[in-house]
């Protein structure tokens, strides 16, 4: 399974989107931002709720599309489960989410935040 994520939007615009990508694997999962040169690999426990979640929101119903989004920011999802089936979400910081995408929807955002803290950190 592997989970790539966007943010775009916001009042900068491409100035402040952020890309990660996390992979699974055997051990647990890793997530990293080439852009960013963010590098983290999960807690045993944070990557199997990943995994839940991930998985939750890829067999959910429909998607979570909110339409442009104004000022603020915008997520794009895409789950690629272990049969090769892409699933795609996009979410907006302030849309409410289903229960099946809400878990997911906050894991990437508080992510982005910290990929983001991490690369104004080392400019």
């Amino acid at each position: 399974m592997q989970i790539k994520f966007i943010r775009s939007g916001g009042f900068a615009g491409a100035a402040t989107n952020v890309e990660g990508v996390v992979k699974f694997d055997d051990d647990g999962a890793q997530v990293n931002s080439d852009a960013a040169k963010y590098d983290r690999k999960l807690p045993a426990q944070e990557a199997e709720q990943l995994r839940t979640a991930a998985d939750s929101a890829s067999r959910a119903k429909g998607s979570a599309d909110p339409g442009p989004v104004r000022d603020g920011f915008q997520y794009e999802i895409t789950v690629v489960t272990n049969d090769g089936k892409a699933h795609g979400l996009t979410l907006a910081g302030d849309s409410t989410n289903s229960p099946d995408t809400a878990k997911l929807g906050d894991w990437v955002q508080q992510e982005t935040q910290k990929i983001w803290a991490h690369k104004t950190s080392n400019r």
